[in-house]
């Protein structure tokens, strides 16, 4: 039924519209096909993928399909999506059966397929050699252990959270569990310290780059987690700290439900798909009281706590103001029941996610006044008169701007979405004299900590809104 339904459309679009290019319908049934799709092994949406192309005979309307799938499978936020990208590629854009837009392109998608193929989860590892503190060779992984590969700089801000993740995690974990810290800078003064911080890892790099480890596990930005089995073989990569439990715990407690997977992320993302731009906060716990009535409300613990468990880690990973304010109500009437949730596993993988995502979507809420923190960064404005410049670097107190609206952007040059927000930052900016926009690159600014214990920095970019006063509007903000 699928094939048959997006079929009609590319054909339809082949004979009508390909001359017109206009292609809007078939990209929006597209983005549904992907929905149904989530969860499913990359080898069927390999094939549901190949299907779609050659079932697009016209070359404009089968170059549109072939790139929007690349370009959905590259940009998704599903562990092991990677894999239907890399195959499209090697298949389709790297063979020449479908053209790319330009040869620079084409050489990205051949950059990204070759920065991506030896770490896709079921490969087996790459063995890769690096030193120690001492200058001792390590290599990794290791046989007969559960290595967790945590790739990170000391300048980046997100890995500075997911280090406080871990040693947290760490203090929780007796199992066969061996993590490997890899910094991936060359400041040797610097590592030391982040060393001290954080004695109970194996801690080893490469500044000389000479291992090819960038290439081996596709690492471009930081932060960057692997799980890899004690069989050598990838069970997880793009994680963070709680994603990382669940993989852990599904290793370890055979037959136990773990929470988040991709199939749940796919099925509660179709649920509120349907309310479109109207989603609000009561629409969520709408959604969580149907839940609990048709599970404990029937006397039923064991899936109340599966249905509810998997909306907390959805609503942790959905990007958007309304999922992220919605959790604290939803902790609050669902997660905080201690003799619910009352076992070890229960704690590790919900209740403890539960209250550090409370603990930091409660930073500078809504209504609040902005922390009056001075912050290095650069204010964007739309030049007006002609002749005053549109950007000024320097240290701004935030209390001080005001402005109707004004917005504050923290972002890393090690973040996959922020160029693509700093994109659309000078849409915004261009468009209204009267938008103020202060960048704060965390990768640059000496005021790390006092930000982030002011800020929900869990993911970057993090933009916040402000009204004429200093007063927060809006958090999550996504232009």
């Amino acid at each position: 039924m699928k094939k048959f339904f997006l079929t009609s459309a590319l054909m339809a679009l082949t004979v009508f519209g390909a001359m017109s290019q206009d292609y809007k319908e078939l990209g929006a049934k597209l983005e549904e096909y992907f929905v149904s799709l989530a969860g499913e092994s990359p080898a069927v949406q390999n094939r549901e993928c190949d299907f779609l192309i050659e079932s697009s005979h016209d070359s404009l309307v089968r170059q549109y399909v072939a790139l929007k799938i690349y370009e959905h499978y590259t940009s998704s936020k599903i562990m092991g999506d990677e894999a239907v990208a890399v195959h499209v590629v090697d298949k389709w854009l790297a063979s020449g059966r479908v053209k790319m837009k330009s040869d620079e392109d084409l050489l990205a998608a051949k950059m990204y397929a070759e920065f991506n193929r030896a770490s896709l989860i079921g490969k087996t590892a790459p063995k890769v050699t690096m030193k120690d503190a001492q200058g001792k060779a390590v290599k990794f992984p290791v046989a007969g252990k559960y290595n967790v590969l945590f790739f990170y700089d000391t300048t980046c801000a997100t890995c500075k959270v997911e280090t406080a993740r871990m040693k947290e995690f760490l203090k929780e974990s007796d199992n066969n569990i061996k993590v490997f810290a890899i910094y991936v800078g060359d400041d040797a003064e610097s590592w030391k310290a982040y060393r001290a911080g954080f004695p109970e890892v194996t801690h080893i790099w490469d500044p000389g780059m000479e291992s090819d480890w960038q290439r081996q596990y596709g690492i471009l930005g930081t932060p960057r987690m692997f799980l890899v089995g004690p069989d050598g073989v990838i069970l997880g990569r793009n994680l963070d700290t709680p994603a990382l439990k669940v993989l852990l715990s599904r290793e370890f407690n055979d037959g136990q439900y773990s929470y988040g997977d991709d199939s749940q992320t796919a099925r509660y993302r179709q649920m509120f798909a349907t309310y479109g731009d109207t989603l609000k906060v009561s629409h969520i716990l709408e959604v969580a009281d149907y839940l609990a009535a048709r599970t404990f409300g029937e006397g039923n613990i064991d899936s109340f706590k599966q249905v509810e468990g998997d909306l907390l880690y959805y609503l942790s990973q959905e990007p958007g103001e309304v999922y992220k304010d919605a959790i604290i109500p939803f902790v609050k009437r669902y997660i905080k029941l201690e003799d619910i949730w009352d076992t070890p596993e229960d704690k590790a993988q919900v209740v403890s996610l539960g209250e550090f995502l409370s603990e930091m979507t409660a930073r500078t809420p809504v209504g609040s006044d902005v922390p009056d923190l001075a912050v290095d960064g650069v204010l964007r404005r739309k030049p007006f008169p002609i002749f005053v410049k549109g950007s000024k670097e320097g240290v701004f107190q935030l209390g001080k701007l005001k402005g109707k609206p004004s917005y504050v952007v923290f972002y890393s040059k090690g973040c996959p979405c922020c160029q693509e927000l700093l994109d659309k930052v000078e849409e915004v900016v261009s468009g209204s004299r009267k938008v103020k926009v202060l960048l704060v690159d965390m990768d640059k600014v000496s005021q790390k900590e006092q930000i982030l214990d002011a800020f929900d920095l869990t993911n970057l970019p993090f933009v916040i809104q402000l009204d004429k006063k200093g007063v927060v509007q809006h958090r999550y903000v996504q232009f």
